[in-house]
């Protein structure tokens, strides 16, 4: 059994075992959602609030209710068949033949209706809920239990709002106005990277964030006991100078802000502030969660974790200010990792695939997904490692165009965006 059919299997011996938890206010009252990240899984969401998490993506009111949210981020596991393991593990044969269709904000659902039996709590009734749109990067199943005498409640106070959470427009992106609308209909570009020139690379870096500035790369490599901030020649990959991280680190993502150079850390909670002009460390912010990708772009510092949400935060304090969820065609983005900011957009490194998404900085929509599969030849990519990918984005205004690599990877690329997907 795979891992994720391992997860599946757990989360539903969750539903029916676990205690009662506080119950849920009800009365019409509006029910909120807090974003949720369980890297472990490679899975993030929205919780409602009020109810106790009991496993990945899943949230218990009482013995008998459960709430279990997927964002399912597997390459080549389909929404319809997670949607079928989730039903074969509750009980069900397959899912019924008859759905109803949910129009919300940006996303249509097809839901259904199976009654399972549970061993400890008798007959429940499980809602499930699928977005009718498949794309690359995953994909949402949602699905509840509830005895059938609050099915209804439960299903208006619960299940619906939970869909319209998942639409693209649920948090503000720091505007105060709310997220700018998605114009009806719109297609994301489907771009990849034409190489116009290949550069050296220290293939000893453990790339995890890359900015240009004034003529020079800054480049925080990663890895317990490896991590190091750099300067680098852009036009050789020479390395100018480098300072090592304490190795009780892992050096993740980098911005500039001002004369001071920020390097998050993976696991340690730690960002470490620099001088840019002596590399000496100035100071430290802490924070909650993962480090992965930062950047700056004047206004705002834009964070990763791994997850679809990106933490907007001020670039004197470290405070947050807000969190963005990042979606394509209404579905989020999990992996977001290194960060570049450009303008009107963000750029980011979808971890571990080679994909890059290009993602409104209004409202979260991803505008373009660049498929970047054929940086590499065959023989480079049987060279690297387990988890040796692409990362690592830098634009070059002057030629308006990127410089791409990856972790331990010998070269940088340089290379424009361009429309049509990579040869087979």
């Amino acid at each position: 059994m795979n891992r994720f059919a391992l997860w599946i299997v757990l989360c539903f011996a969750l539903l029916f075992v676990l205690p009662a938890s506080p119950a849920l206010a009800q009365g019409g009252e509006a029910v909120t959602f807090t974003p949720f990240t369980d890297h472990n899984m490679g899975f993030s969401g929205l919780a409602p609030d009020g109810w106790t998490r009991v496993g990945a993506g899943t949230y218990r009111r009482n013995a008998q209710d459960a709430v279990l949210l997927l964002q399912q981020f597997l390459p080549g596991l389909s929404r319809d068949f997670v949607a079928i393991v989730l039903a074969q593990q509750a009980g069900a044969s397959a899912l019924p033949e008859d759905s109803t269709t949910l129009e919300t904000t940006a996303l249509t659902w097809e839901l259904y209706r199976l009654n399972v039996e549970a061993s400890q709590v008798g007959p429940l009734v499980m809602d499930m809920a699928l977005a009718s749109i498949d794309n690359p990067l995953g994909t949402y199943v949602v699905a509840m239990l509830t005895p059938e005498a609050e099915r209804d409640t439960l299903f208006e106070e619960i299940f619906g709002p939970v869909l319209e959470a998942f639409d693209p427009f649920s948090l503000n992106w720091g505007r105060e106005d709310g997220p700018a609308p998605l114009e009806a209909g719109f297609q994301p570009a489907q771009l990849r990277p034409e190489v116009l020139g290949v550069r050296p690379h220290d293939p000893t870096a453990y790339t995890q964030g890359l900015l240009l500035h004034n003529g020079s790369l800054y480049e925080s490599a990663g890895l317990y006991g490896e991590s190091t901030l750099r300067e680098v020649n852009p036009e050789t990959g020479e390395v100018i100078r480098s300072v090592p991280v304490d190795e009780a680190y892992f050096a993740e993502g980098l911005a500039l802000v001002d004369d001071r150079l920020i390097q998050l850390t993976w696991k340690e909670g730690t960002a470490f502030v620099y001088d840019l002009n002596t590399f000496e460390q100035v100071g430290s912010y802490t924070y909650e969660g993962e480090g992965w990708g930062l950047c700056y772009d004047g206004q705002y510092l834009y964070m990763s974790d791994g997850s679809a949400f990106i933490t907007l935060r001020d670039p004197q304090t470290f405070e947050v200010i807000d969190r963005g969820l990042v979606t394509y065609q209404g579905q989020s983005v999990n992996g977001l990792n290194e960060l570049e900011c450009i303008g009107d957009y963000l750029y980011a490194n979808i971890y571990p695939l080679d994909y890059i998404v290009q993602i409104d900085k209004t409202n979260g929509n991803v505008v373009a997904l660049i498929n970047a599969a054929d940086l590499l030849d065959a023989e480079q990519q049987a060279a690297l490692q387990s988890g040796e990918v692409l990362n690592g984005i830098v634009y070059l205004p002057e030629s308006e165009t990127f410089l791409l690599t990856g972790k331990h990877w010998p070269s940088m690329f340089e290379v424009r965006f361009v429309e049509g997907e990579p040869a087979e």
